[in-house]
C-alpha cells in the first residue's frame, strides 16, 4: 500500500506524525508533502516516511529542471570560473546580485506563470510519479484545511485514471475497498 500525506498548513502535526508512523509500521510506503519544511524541522518522523515539499516535486519536471540550469547553474559556474584569485569578492558580489535582480526576477515574473499555463497538471503527474514505479497511489490523506484545494486539483489532474487513490482526513476515516467498489 502507497499512501500520501498532504500537510500543507502543518495545523496537525501530532495527527500526521503518528498516523504516517503507523502507516508504515503496517508495511505502507508513506510520503509527507508539506508547505514548508521549516515549519516542520522539529517534528521526528518515522523511519521510512519521505518528507518533500510540492516544490521540490514539481522542480523534478524537465523544464523546470532546464530553467534551473539555465537561470542558476551556468552562472554559478562562470561565476566560480572567473571568481578565483583576486576577483572572487567580486564575483560572488555580482553573482548574488544577479541571483536575487535577475534570476529570481524571470523565474517567478516568467517561468513559473508560463510553465503553469503551458503544463497545468505538472504538480500532479510529478506526485503520481513517484509511486507509480511502485503500482500507483492507494490511498491519499488530506490532513488540514489547506489541502484540501490542493487535494482537488490533484484527483481533478488525475480524474482519467483508472486507478484513483482514496481519499481520507486520517487512517481512522478511511472506509476500506469493497469488492463492488473495486
Amino acid at each position: 500500500m502507497q499512501v500520501l500525506f498532504l500537510a500543507l498548513d502543518g495545523s496537525r502535526k501530532r495527527a500526521v506524525l503518528e498516523e504516517s508512523a503507523e502507516a508504515v509500521s503496517n508495511g505502507a510506503r508513506v510520503m509527507v508533502v508539506v508547505g514548508k519544511k521549516q515549519a516542520w524541522a522539529g517534528a521526528q518522523f518515522a523511519p521510512g516516511v519521505v518528507v518533500t515539499t510540492l516544490a521540490a516535486l514539481e522542480a523534478r519536471h524537465l523544464p523546470r529542471r532546464v530553467e534551473h540550469a539555465v537561470l542558476y547553474r551556468a552562472p554559478r559556474a562562470t561565476a566560480r570560473a572567473v571568481g578565483r584569485g583576486p576577483l572572487r569578492g567580486g564575483a560572488r558580489r555580482v553573482l548574488k546580485s544577479y541571483e536575487r535582480g535577475v534570476a529570481g526576477r524571470l523565474h517567478r515574473k516568467v517561468f513559473v506563470p508560463l510553465h503553469r499555463r503551458l503544463w497545468p497538471d505538472a504538480r500532479a503527474r510529478m506526485v503520481r510519479a513517484v509511486f507509480e514505479a511502485h503500482g500507483g497511489l492507494d490511498l491519499l490523506v488530506v490532513s488540514d484545511a489547506l489541502s484540501v484545494p490542493r487535494a482537488v486539483q490533484l484527483l481533478g489532474a488525475w480524474a482519467g485514471n483508472e486507478a484513483a487513490p482514496r481519499v481520507c482526513y486520517g487512517l481512522d476515516y478511511d472506509a476500506p475497498r469493497t469488492l463492488s467498489s473495486r
